[in-house]
C-alpha cells in the first residue's frame, strides 16, 4: 500500500464519519487539515453539497479530489455513492470503478455502503446492497474522465467549484477562466463586459456550447440580437435543450441590463433659476473672492475677503469704513447696479447684479476672469 494510501484509508468503524467530524472541527478551529487549497477543504466542501442532496454538484467536486488524489478512500467512496444518488443508469455504471476502488482500498467501507445504498433495484440494471469483491489490480486507479456535463447550470456550478478550489478548469489562460469570469459579469447584468470575457473563452474553445449560449444571451440582452444568432446555433446544435429556456434568459437579461443602465444615468438636478431684481436691501455689503486649490487639494476651494460696501438709500454707497464715497443707479427689473462714480467705479467692473435672496441679500460683482460674491443679512 503506498503512502498516500496508508494516509487514507485506516482501519477504524465507519471511518468515514470519524473523517467528515474531524474535518468539520478543523475547519471550526482552523486547523491545518482543512487550511485554504488543502485535500481537506476541497472534501469539505465537497461533503457540504453532498449533505444538502445536492449531488450532482457533490460529484463534480470529489472528482476534482480523485483526480488530484487518485487513492483518497473517501473521496473515491463518495464521488461513487454521489453519482448512485443521481438515479441515473450511465453514472450508476460510471460509479461502480470508484466504488471498487474505495473498497479495494479500505474494505471497511462495505459496511457503510450497506446502510448509504440499501439493497434495490437500481435504475436499468440490478445492484446488490454489498457489490461482489472487487477484483482490481495492486495497481489499478480509476480513469481520469472528468464529469459529464448534463446542462447549463452543471456547467456553471463545475467551473465555480473549479475557480473556488484551484482547479485544472479554471487555470490561468484557460478558456474556462475566461468563462468564469464571463459568469460573474452575466449574473450581475454587466453583460458588455460579459461578452468580453465569453469572446476570449471562445478563441481558447470555439465548440463550447454553454459559453456560446452564455454569449449569445449577453448579446441579445443589450439589443444585438442578430450578432447573438450565430453563438446561440452553435450552442443548441449541441443541446437542443438550450431552445426552449432562451426567450426567457434573453428577456429577464435585458431587464436586468436596463436597470443596471438606468442605474448609470447620472440623475441631475435642474439649476434654480436666478432672480435679479426686486426691492433693494440697504446695508453692509461683504465680499468674498473664491479660488480653487486645485484636483487632490483639500479643501478644493478657500475664499478670501476683498472688502464690503454700504449701500444706502439715497443712491450712494460708501467704500470700506474709511474709503471713499460714490454714487450708484440701480434697475429693480433687471437688478443691474451701476457704479455712477467713486471707488467701484475707478475699479471698473464689467456688471454688478442684485438679486434679493431668502436671507441674505446678494450683489455679484463680476471683473475680467474673476468675480466677487457680496452678501448683506437682511
Amino acid at each position: 500500500m503506498s503512502t498516500s494510501t496508508a494516509l487514507y484509508a485506516q482501519g477504524a468503524k465507519d471511518e468515514l464519519a470519524a473523517y467528515v467530524q474531524r474535518l468539520k472541527e478543523s475547519s471550526a478551529k482552523g486547523g491545518s487539515e482543512t487550511a485554504f487549497m488543502s485535500v481537506g477543504s476541497d472534501f469539505l466542501y465537497a461533503q457540504e453539497y453532498f449533505e444538502a442532496g445536492n449531488y450532482s454538484s457533490a460529484e463534480y467536486s470529489f472528482a476534482n479530489i480523485v483526480r488530484s488524489h487518485k487513492d483518497h478512500a473517501f473521496a473515491n467512496y463518495q464521488l461513487a455513492i454521489s453519482l448512485i444518488k443521481q438515479n441515473n443508469p450511465e453514472k450508476a455504471k460510471l460509479a461502480q470503478e470508484y466504488l471498487e476502488h474505495a473498497f479495494a482500498l479500505n474494505p471497511s467501507l462495505k459496511a457503510r455502503f450497506a446502510i448509504d445504498v440499501p439493497a434495490r433495484k437500481e435504475v436499468g440494471a440490478s445492484a446488490p446492497a454489498t457489490p461482489v469483491e472487487a477484483k482490481v489490480p495492486a495497481n489499478s486507479t480509476p480513469k481520469e474522465t472528468a464529469p459529464v456535463t448534463k446542462d447549463l447550470e452543471d456547467y456553471i456550478e463545475r467551473l465555480k467549484h473549479s475557480y473556488a478550489t484551484g482547479g485544472q478548469e479554471t487555470q490561468i489562460f484557460s478558456a474556462g477562466q475566461e468563462a468564469i469570469l464571463g459568469i460573474q459579469y452575466y449574473e450581475k447584468g454587466e453583460f458588455r463586459s460579459a461578452e468580453t470575457s465569453f469572446g476570449l473563452s471562445l478563441a481558447r474553445d470555439a465548440e463550447s456550447p454553454y459559453a456560446n449560449y452564455l454569449m449569445a444571451v449577453s448579446l441579445a440582452a443589450q439589443g444585438k440580437e442578430v450578432e447573438a444568432k450565430p453563438f446561440l446555433q452553435k450552442a443548441t446544435a449541441a443541446d437542443n435543450t438550450l431552445v426552449q429556456r432562451y426567450a426567457g434568459d434573453v428577456a429577464s437579461g435585458k431587464a436586468k441590463w436596463n436597470e443596471l443602465q438606468a442605474a448609470k444615468q447620472i440623475k441631475t438636478t435642474p439649476v434654480a433659476k436666478v432672480t435679479y431684481g426686486g426691492a433693494l436691501v440697504y446695508g453692509d455689503y461683504v465680499c468674498t473672492e473664491t479660488f480653487w486649490n486645485g484636483p487632490n487639494a483639500n479643501p478644493l476651494y478657500r475664499y478670501e475677503d476683498r472688502g464690503y460696501f454700504a449701500l444706502k438709500k439715497d443712491g450712494t454707497y460708501r467704500w470700506l469704513d474709511n474709503g471713499g464715497t460714490g454714487k450708484y443707479s440701480y434697475n429693480s427689473k433687471t437688478g443691474a447696479i451701476t457704479w455712477l462714480s467713486g471707488p467701484l467705479k475707478d475699479k471698473a467692473p464689467k456688471a454688478s447684479n442684485y438679486q434679493p435672496g431668502t436671507t441674505v441679500a446678494q450683489v455679484t460683482v463680476d471683473f475680467e476672469g474673476y468675480s466677487w460674491e457680496c452678501g448683506c443679512n437682511k
